[in-house]
């Protein structure tokens, strides 16, 4: 595992956001196999490794306070450690380094994330592993997937989805982060007043979820903030907001044109009427774009150590030629696929 340096120079941690958590300890211990397990109780399921040698430095603890539908906490564990975390579809975690540092690695390619000036975002989808220095203390904000298709159907009047919007595994400059930082503190230091979650107004409780839920959507880059498909040039009819849907509802590629057709009720000429008189392209344009989108993230959020491979993907979202495949993604984000599918050097780490 890579040492981190300077940690002295390092800022220190804001002791008033560790003061407002106080009464919400959820453990402390010198032993990282209680920590992982008492982690995946209230957090998420993942791995904690350190270096063979520095297991007894080990001094973790967190304090986690949750609404439901989010979750406040803080965690820290005292030594250089990998925290390797698996796709957690449920939810979308939100990491603010308050003292040291993260390493937060994507693809082959890590990105350094210095206390009070980083926010990192853990998308739901895709592995993630993350290096801790040992003087790290972060803010832990974790919400629902859930509540988030919730509040985002509530934000943008669009009925007409139930998903949560994607993100994709980032590190992001505190000012570009923080709406989401302000949203984390506050939650924290309001449940700070109060010595458990049950004694705070279900009024407040609730205002402050939503706080938060908004925050994030309104705070950090995902797909239903800069949607993919172009503006209407005519109202779709009922039956292309039902082919819309169900396409960007697929978890993977189910229809062709053809059965899309078929399922609505269409023939294929009228369903390829309905979809020029809206966004002027064909049904097959439409779905194509959406499900190179879908490939681009899947990419971005694998780890080709796992075992991933580009064709697995491409087959996945409909595209059964590779080297089509690989031309027509070098032409909408500029690389080549297998540039975005790296193994992550979790080995190499330790």
């Amino acid at each position: 595992m890579t040492a981190f340096a300077d940690v002295t120079h390092q800022p220190r941690t804001d002791d008033s956001v560790l003061r407002s958590l106080a009464a919400y300890k959820r453990y402390e211990t010198h032993d990282l196999a209680v920590a992982e397990v008492e982690t995946r109780r209230f957090m998420a399921p993942g791995r904690l490794r350190v270096r063979p040698g520095d297991h007894e430095d080990v001094a973790a603890s967190a304090f986690y306070a949750d609404t439901g539908s989010v979750g406040i906490g803080r965690m820290s564990y005292g030594a250089d450690v990998v925290v390797d975390r698996p796709t957690d579809s449920r939810h979308l975690g939100i990491a603010i380094p308050l003292s040291g540092r993260m390493r937060v690695w994507r693809g082959g390619e890590a990105a350094d994330a210095p206390a009070g000036e980083s926010v990192v975002v853990i998308a739901p989808d895709g592995r993630s592993v993350t290096e801790w220095s040992a003087d790290c203390d972060a803010l832990m904000l974790r919400v629902t997937t859930s509540s988030l298709a919730r509040a985002a159907r509530a934000l943008t009047g669009d009925r007409t989805t139930g998903r949560p919007p994607r993100f994709v595994h980032q590190v992001l400059p505190l000012e570009r982060g923080y709406v989401v930082h302000s949203a984390a503190r506050l939650l924290a230091e309001t449940f700070g007043r109060y010595d458990d979650v049950a004694a705070v107004p279900h009024g407040l409780l609730q205002q402050l979820s939503e706080h938060a839920l908004s925050a994030v959507l309104l705070g950090l880059e995902h797909d239903l903030s800069a949607p993919a498909k172009p503006s209407y040039r005519a109202a779709p009819s009922k039956a292309v907001r039902s082919a819309v849907r169900l396409i960007e509802d697929e978890e993977s590629a189910v229809f062709n044109v053809g059965e899309l057709a078929r399922h609505l009720g269409l023939t294929v000429r009228a369903l390829e009427l309905g979809f020029r008189r809206a966004f002027d392209e064909t049904p097959h344009q439409y779905m194509r774009r959406i499900r190179l989108e879908r490939a681009h993230r899947e990419l971005l959020a694998a780890d080709a150590a796992d075992g991933t491979t580009v064709t697995a993907i491409a087959t996945r979202w409909g595209f059964f030629h590779t080297g089509r495949f690989a031309t027509s993604y070098r032409a909408a984000y500029g690389v080549m696929p297998s540039d975005n599918l790296k193994a992550s050097p979790t080995q190499a780490l330790l």
